[in-house]
């Protein structure tokens, strides 16, 4: 057997990892991409999140929180704040949860303004299953547009009127907080407390120790307790959707689309941290200076991923809104499903790139209603809207069968199979006409 040397040439797509930073940033949902470039900035210490705003249109910044780009006229926020409603948070079963509950025993109990009703609502939103406020009040002022201070007051004022442990950051806040209560600890000795718990927990072990059957571990629990409920008799919490991107009415029939603003959008490179380290980079050991090169490099890369990611969403989303511009001003009849193909020409992208960026992604509409993004290419919206004025519309006594209703589809402009009807029946939730027929009879 003779041994020779064979030469070939093969090329191969390989991700740098700019590129995977990037991918893994467009398909990231709102929440978690805000986890994500939180903890960038935890770890890097050449990344801050600078205040102010920044237009994705035309790529100007600005120090303040203006309503509009004062370059290209795009609106940066929402005209008006929008009271946060309980309404919105649906009631899929009799049960409720522990949150409605408590928030309807505050409204009764307080004696609150529209703005700290509006704040109150935001606050409850955000709580977890456990009624942990886990998100700093530093971002939810930013969300809400007001100051940290007011939502200090609120959170205050709840806990005053029998509302223990209200919005408390963790369980170590909460049992310092009944410590407190039970005047085991001063309020001032607060933070002290916190420290020396985190530094000697075996300590802080034997102070509560004495007082174990008279404490909660978490907020909900002492909630529930309070109401004399067990905690499998409340319905666990629906998850608090954060859309996105709002598609905004501003007036003779035109549409905006706006990306849900975060603080951790406004990222830059920290140059008091950059130059300390330049002044000193001749007296810097050699792995000290490859540390801060790639620091450097990962902030910069971090920065160029981020706006990419905006800038992609943002020109997507408008080109998805112009396409829908009739089904958004005169309803259902006049929505045209899209494809990833057709968004991603019409942009100037891969349609990897489309397909990427509009995962998990989901779309507040003018009426206030959430939406996930794939909603535009969902091809069976419409059918569905018709069959439901078609069944709203049938004789009691006798229900429609899927043929029949395939018929009036047929009349109205839409051609479906019969099986596809039974398909998108079920998908709605709505019975057989025999089943229908014997519940009208009952």
């Amino acid at each position: 057997m003779e041994l020779r040397a064979d030469l070939r040439l093969l090329q191969r797509p390989q991700l740098i990892p700019k590129m995977v930073q990037a991918v893994e940033m467009m398909a990231l949902p709102l929440p978690q991409l805000e986890q994500k470039l939180q903890k960038l900035i935890e770890e890097n210490p050449l990344l801050e999140a600078r205040e102010g705003s920044f237009c994705y249109n035309c790529g100007r910044s600005f120090s303040g929180y203006p309503e509009r780009c004062s370059h290209c006229g795009r609106y940066l926020r929402r005209r008006e704040k929008k009271e946060f409603s309980g309404e919105e948070f649906l009631q899929w079963r009799e049960k409720k949860d522990w949150k409605e509950i408590m928030k309807k025993e505050i409204f009764s109990f307080i004696e609150l303004g529209s703005e700290e009703r509006k704040i109150l609502h935001f606050l409850i939103a955000r709580l977890d299953e456990e009624g942990f406020l886990r998100e700093d009040l530093e971002k939810l002022s930013f969300l809400l547009e007001e100051k940290e201070d007011n939502l200090e007051k609120i959170i205050e004022k709840v806990r005053k009127e029998g509302f223990l442990g209200f919005a408390a950051q963790d369980a170590i806040d909460f049992l310092i907080l009944q410590m407190i209560e039970l005047e085991v600890i001063k309020k001032e000795e607060k933070e002290t407390v916190r420290r020396e718990f985190l530094s000697h927990p075996h300590k802080f072990q034997e102070l509560l120790e004495p007082y174990q059957e008279n404490l909660f571990f978490s907020p909900a629990q002492f909630f529930e307790a309070s109401l004399g409920r067990e905690a499998e008799e409340l319905e666990s919490p629906l998850p608090f959707l954060v859309p996105d991107a709002e598609i905004l009415d501003v007036g003779r029939n035109s549409f905006e689309v706006l990306l849900t603003p975060s603080l951790y959008f406004q990222l830059t490179i920290n140059e008091e941290v950059l130059s300390f380290y330049r002044k000193r980079k001749k007296n810097t050991p050699e792995r000290e200076k490859i540390f801060w090169q790639e620091k450097l490099e990962e902030a910069r890369e971090v920065v160029s991923c981020l706006n990419y990611r905006n800038q992609l969403l943002l020109r997507v989303l408008d080109y998805i809104v112009e396409r829908e511009k009739d089904f958004l001003l005169r309803g259902f009849r006049h929505f045209v499903p899209l494809t990833q193909k057709e968004v991603a020409e019409g942009v100037g992208v891969s349609v990897s790139a489309v397909c990427q960026v509009l995962k998990e992604k989901s779309i507040c509409f003018p009426d206030g209603v959430v939406r996930s993004v794939k909603f535009f290419f969902d091809s069976s919206y419409p059918v569905k809207e018709m069959m439901k004025l078609i069944l709203a519309q049938e004789a009691p006594h006798r229900p429609l069968s899927d043929r029949e209703i395939v018929k009036e589809l047929e009349k109205k402009g839409f051609h479906i199979a019969r099986r596809t009807c039974a398909l998108y029946r079920e998908e709605m939730g709505v019975l057989p006409s025999y089943l229908r027929k014997k519940l009208k009879e009952k």
